[in-house]
C-alpha cells in the first residue's frame, strides 16, 4: 500500500481495513486485483469488498473495481490499467451487470444496496451500526453475504440509520421482467392518468354502470387473492373509468361505496409493485363511506409498514377508534410486533381470533401470528403457528410460504426452505417474484441449497435477478 496523499492505494481491500482508512481521513479512490483471467473470478471476488463492481480492464491482465465514492472527489491517474472512473455508482454500467450475475459468495440485494449505500454516504460499519441501533456483527454479515433480510424491524432500522426509504434498499419498484410484470406495471401509468384527472377542476364521476363497476371490482379482488395479478391488473384501466372519483355528498351511497373499494383494491397493486406513493393517493380517493372505512385503514395500515412507518401505522389506527375493525387488527399486531410490542401485538392477535367467523379468517390470524413470530425471531413458532393456517387465498398462502421458507433457512433446513420458495412461486408465480423476501431467499438459497441449485437458477432468472 502507498499513501501519496490523497490517494490510498492497495491490492486488496476488506471492509475492516477500509473501516479504519475512514476512520484516519484516507481517502479510497480505487482497487485492482491481479490475476483474474475471467470477469467474476471467485478468486478475486472473495479478495473485493462487496461494495466494488469488477469489470475487465483493456489490457486483459487484471481487473479495476469501481469504487462507489471518494472523500475528496480525487480521481486516480489514467494509463493502460488505471483508467478514469466516476465516484457515482454506474447503473447499467458493465460493472453492475457482472455484478449482478454473480451467483454465489455475495451479498443478498438488500445487503448489496446496504453497502452501496453506506459507501455512498461516506459513513463506516460501526457509524451505521449507531445510527441503526443493530449490531455492528449483524451489518458486517449483512454486507458480506453471511446474512439475509427476513425482519421488517431489521429492514427499517437500516432505512432510518441510512435516511432511506426501505425501497431502496430492497430495489422496488423491479424493473419488468416477463410479459406478466409488464401488464401489471402498465397499471401505473393508468394509475397517474386518473389522479390527474381527479386532481382537475372538471373531474366528473364515471359513466353510471353500478352493476358493471360491482363486476370489475369482484373480479379484480378475487384475481389479487388468487395471486394472479396480470389478470387483476388488466381490470384496472376500464374500472378506472368507470369508477371516478368519490365526491362528498354522493347521493347513490352504494355506488360511492363501490367506486371506494374500487380504489382501495388499485391501491393495494400498486403497493405490491412498489410504487408506494401513488398507493397512498388511490388510497385519499377512495372517498368517506363508512361501510369501506374498515377496508381502507387496513391498506394503509399495511402501506406504512411497508414504508418502514410503524409507529406512524399504530398512531393512524389509535387516533379516534374504540373498537378496531377486524381487518384491522392483524396488520396492526404486525405493527406492534416490529416495535417489539409483544404484550400489545398478543392481545391483537388473541382479538382477532376471537372475531374470526370462518375457517378462512381464523387461518388468517394463524398467518399473521407466523409473521409476529418471524419479527421476534421465533422461528420454530413460525412453522408451527403457519401450519394451522390451512384455509387461505393463493396470494395470502405464497407470502406465507416464503416466510416458511426463509423460517426453515435460519434452522438450517435449506432443502425444505428450497421447496417451500418453490411452492410459492408455482401458488402465485407474479405475487411472489415481487416479494423482497422471497428475493433475499433466492440469494440465499443459491448458495446453501446446492442440491436444488439449478432449480433456483432458473428461478433467479424468472425473478429478473439475472
Amino acid at each position: 500500500m502507498t499513501t501519496e496523499d490523497p490517494i490510498v492505494r492497495m491490492w486488496a481491500l476488506t471492509p475492516h481495513m477500509e473501516d479504519h482508512l475512514v476512520e484516519h481521513d484516507f481517502i479510497l479512490e480505487w482497487v485492482m486485483a491481479i490475476h483474474m483471467p475471467q470477469p467474476g473470478s471467485k478468486e478475486v471476488r472473495t479478495r473485493l469488498n462487496p461494495a466494488y463492481s469488477l469489470w475487465p480492464v483493456p489490457c486483459g491482465y487484471c481487473v479495476a473495481a469501481k469504487p462507489m465514492w471518494s472523500r475528496r472527489g480525487a480521481r486516480p491517474a489514467t494509463g493502460v490499467c488505471r483508467p478514469r472512473m466516476s465516484t457515482e455508482p454506474a447503473s447499467g454500467h458493465a460493472s453492475t451487470l457482472v455484478t449482478q450475475e454473480m451467483d454465489g459468495d455475495g451479498p443478498t440485494p438488500v445487503g448489496r444496496h446496504l453497502v452501496e449505500w453506506r459507501i455512498r454516504r461516506g459513513i463506516t460499519v460501526a457509524s451505521m451500526a449507531t445510527r441503526s441501533g443493530l449490531p455492528e456483527q449483524l451489518i458486517r454479515e449483512l454486507e458480506a453475504g453471511r446474512d439475509w433480510v427476513d425482519q421488517r424491524r431489521i429492514l427499517s432500522a437500516l432505512a432510518s440509520g441510512l435516511r432511506l426509504d426501505p425501497a431502496e434498499l430492497t430495489g422496488q419498484p423491479y424493473m419488468p421482467s416477463g410479459s406478466d410484470h409488464s401488464a401489471v406495471h402498465s397499471l401505473v401509468w393508468h394509475a397517474r392518468q386518473h389522479l390527474a384527472r381527479a386532481l382537475s377542476v372538471d373531474s366528473a364521476l364515471g359513466e353510471a354502470a353500478p352493476e358493471r363497476l360491482a363486476v370489475l371490482v369482484e373480479g379484480l379482488q378475487a384475481s389479487d387473492d388468487a395471486g394472479d395479478l396480470a389478470a387483476a391488473a388488466l381490470k384496472v384501466p376500464r374500472l378506472l373509468e368507470l369508477a371516478g372519483s368519490p365526491q362528498p355528498g354522493d347521493a347513490d351511497r352504494g355506488a360511492a361505496t363501490l367506486r371506494a373499494a374500487a380504489h382501495v383494491c388499485v391501491g393495494r397493486l400498486l403497493r405490491r409493485l412498489g410504487y408506494w406513493d401513488l398507493a397512498w393517493s388511490m388510497l385519499r380517493q377512495a372517498g368517506p363511506p363508512a361501510e369501506v372505512r374498515p377496508v381502507v385503514l387496513g391498506e394503509e395500515v399495511r402501506l406504512l409498514l411497508d414504508m418502514g412507518q410503524a409507529e406512524l401505522a399504530i398512531s393512524r389506527v389509535a387516533r379516534g377508534e374504540i373498537d378496531i375493525p377486524a381487518e384491522v387488527l392483524l396488520p396492526l399486531a404486525v405493527a406492534h410486533a416490529t416495535l417489539g410490542q409483544e404484550a400489545e401485538s398478543d392481545r391483537l392477535l388473541a382479538s382477532a381470533h376471537e372475531k374470526a367467523i370462518d375457517a378462512q379468517q381464523q387461518s388468517q390470524a394463524a398467518a399473521a401470528g407466523a409473521f409476529v413470530a418471524a419479527e421476534r425471531g421465533s422461528y420454530d413458532s413460525v412453522l408451527e403457528r403457519a401450519a394451522s393456517a390451512v384455509r387461505l387465498p393463493a396470494g395470502d398462502r405464497s407470502a406465507l410460504l416464503v416466510l416458511t421458507s426463509s423460517a426453515r433457512a435460519r434452522l438450517g433446513l435449506y432443502g425444505a426452505a428450497s421447496e417451500d420458495l418453490v411452492a410459492a412461486e408455482t401458488i402465485a408465480p407474479l405475487h411472489t417474484r415481487l416479494d423482497p423476501l422471497a428475493r433475499e431467499l433466492v440469494s440465499v438459497l443459491l448458495v446453501r441449497a446446492r442440491a436444488h441449485a439449478e432449480e433456483l437458477g432458473a428461478m433467479a432468472v424468472r425473478f429478473g435477478m439475472r
